[in-house]
């Protein structure tokens, strides 16, 4: 913790009576006074996964800018379901942004099953509310700043087209994956996939601004209220955001539970209430629409197959250090493994009938 430089945020931003919050992968976060007012005052860290900290300035507006942007697109649509102040200021010297405070992190060891499904249910809602929210960006994708262009989305041209790439990737990545790894050969996960992919061309239809970065560190509760922060927000197939919402919640959180990243949160030991808080965002997302459900189900699929292929490939060479705070060493990979294919052969069984009657319902529109 750089000592320097929260003094110099201090006084830039004029706030006072720090105290210490905690800290993310990538920023220090403490909570601060001005005019009244308790905020959140975040300094990006000098070490992230074990490697310096490079200032890099279009990357870091990049990032606040689009926070501003999404945070206001939420309290569009759910009035306090985000920071409703937010102010940022990027140099060379000193960069930082100031929040306003939105509650106590949402503890999900001690939730009721019925509370997290309920929890689930609301940021359904939230995710969904915000999508119908115009962002007024040009391009899609992550968002890129320039001091030219200001902020937009990151890849130009034709949306539809590049969606249709990026299907025939994930059937690549599918036969590479089942090829190598004979417990990944599964006739139902292969048709599953292709229609997977059939219907997300069927039903997408322009690109709409969703979050990627759905952990529960940045889920907080003010009161009643559920408050999103820290997003890491994109432009693309929304069913895509929601999908990976169903991978994390399902699979990815609880299978790694034993890596450094994640292993503070001992997501193992609550999987139930993060397995209910996503029945609970696919029910609050989709309003009972069987249709939404069978394109957020087919999106996860696809998020899941990514989660394993990524895997596959870490075997390969020499693991770099970040890989492995996140992923854990090569053992833990090895065996994660199995339990992913475990999982793609389910989840492939449970939504193959789903999927096939939402492209047939397609054919009759």
């Amino acid at each position: 913790m750089n000592q320097e430089k929260l003094q110099a945020a201090i006084l830039h931003a004029e706030v006072e009576s720090p105290k210490f919050l905690g800290e993310g992968a990538w920023h220090h976060a403490w909570k601060v006074e001005k005019d009244g007012r308790e905020l959140v005052l975040r300094i990006p860290k000098d070490l992230v996964y074990g490697k310096p900290s490079e200032f890099n300035e279009e990357e870091l507006t990049a990032e606040y800018a689009s926070t501003e942007l999404y945070y206001r697109s939420v309290n569009q649509a759910v009035k306090g379901a985000a920071p409703e102040f937010f102010q940022f200021h990027v140099s060379e010297k000193l960069s930082y942004t100031l929040e306003s405070f939105a509650g106590k992190h949402i503890d999900l060891h001690k939730l009721t099953k019925a509370q997290a499904v309920e929890t689930g249910k609301a940021l359904g809602e939230i995710y969904r509310k915000t999508e119908e929210i115009p962002h007024g960006l040009d391009g899609f994708g992550y968002l890129h700043w320039t001091e030219k262009e200001g902020l937009r989305g990151s890849i130009t041209g034709d949306v539809h087209r590049f969606l249709k790439e990026e299907s025939e990737e994930h059937l690549s990545d599918y036969r590479e994956l089942s090829e190598a790894r004979l417990e990944f050969k599964d006739e139902t996960i292969s048709e599953a996939l292709k229609l997977a992919t059939e219907l997300r061309a069927r039903s997408f239809t322009k690109p709409l601004l969703s979050n990627q970065d759905a952990s529960p560190e940045n889920m907080l509760m003010n009161g009643i209220q559920i408050c999103l922060i820290d997003p890491f927000p994109n432009i693309y197939y929304p069913r895509g955001m929601a999908g990976n919402f169903m991978n994390l919640y399902e699979t990815f959180f609880i299978a790694l539970s034993d890596t450094e990243r994640y292993g503070k949160h001992r997501f193992a030991d609550c999987a139930d209430n993060l397995k209910g808080m996503a029945d609970g965002f696919l029910a609050g997302y989709s309003t009972d629409d069987s249709r939404v459900q069978a394109e957020v189900r087919g999106e996860q699929l696809l998020q899941l197959l990514e989660t394993a292929y990524s895997h596959f490939h870490l075997l390969s060479g020499k693991l770099p250090e970040e890989a492995r705070i996140r992923y854990g060493d090569k053992n833990q990979i090895e065996k994660r493994l199995a339990t992913l294919a475990n999982e793609l052969k389910a989840l492939a069984a449970s939504v193959v009938e789903r999927l096939a009657g939402a492209v047939e319902n397609s054919d009759a529109r």
